[in-house]
């Protein structure tokens, strides 16, 4: 069905001179909806059903029933856990990392918040993440940042939004550090808690001097 699908769109999309009818078809085969799957009465057979008992009435029952469970417990699990594989881009902050609703705002802070959960999340903060286990997710899609200071050699600093995205938790606030670059950072230059930009790609976004710092330090944030 997939196949006949395209075949049809390709076949419209090269007539030279379509007929009105044959210019609706190709607008509806080209509105953006991709088929998942059909079923066939061969499929039934191989389950041990009497197709040859069977009619198009019965067969087009069951796949608008098998279509409405799908949809209604596996479609859009599948849908997200797939297009997540597939590294599909998202628009971020367009929703809640936590609940996924629509309802948030920004305020004046530069702090997000989600009017469905209460969660409140930041551009500008970003979480220290530690374990092997839990940075390599971010490593592999070269999310975030890595640290040099930490006793875990995959450390690394995740923007807050993706954490809670990928976890499904609120990070501690001990783990949420911001970039401060220069001049700010001027006045933190040597603290222990507070860890230089060194690698390629955090200087060039945040420039020389800059650092990780604690978000309990109320500095100019980048």
């Amino acid at each position: 069905m997939i196949q006949l699908l395209e075949d049809l769109k390709r076949y419209f999309d090269n007539k030279e001179h379509p007929t009105k009818e044959e210019i609706r078809f190709q607008r509806r085969l080209s509105e953006g909806g991709f088929p998942i799957a059909s079923v066939h009465r061969d499929d039934l057979a191989e389950s041990g059903y009497d197709v040859e008992c069977i009619s198009d009435t019965d067969m087009n029952e069951l796949a608008g029933r098998m279509a409405d469970d799908y949809c209604s417990l596996l479609f859009w699990d599948n849908l997200k856990s797939v297009a997540d594989s597939l590294e599909f881009p998202k628009v971020r902050n367009s929703y809640c990392p936590s609940c996924s609703s629509k309802y948030i705002r920004y305020d004046a802070e530069g702090v997000w918040h989600c009017d469905e959960c209460g969660l409140d999340w930041s551009d500008k903060r970003y979480v220290l993440v530690e374990f092997p286990e839990e940075s390599s997710y971010f490593e592999e899609r070269d999310m975030g940042y890595p640290s040099f200071s930490s006793a875990d050699n995959g450390a690394r600093y995740v923007p807050e939004f993706e954490y809670i995205q990928h976890f499904d938790r609120t990070p501690d606030k001990a783990e949420l550090f911001r970039p401060v670059c220069w001049p700010e950072s001027q006045v933190l230059m040597g603290r222990e808690d507070c860890e230089p930009v060194q690698d390629e790609k955090g200087l060039k976004d945040f420039g020389t001097s800059s650092l990780w710092v604690p978000v309990k330090y109320k500095t100019t944030e980048r």
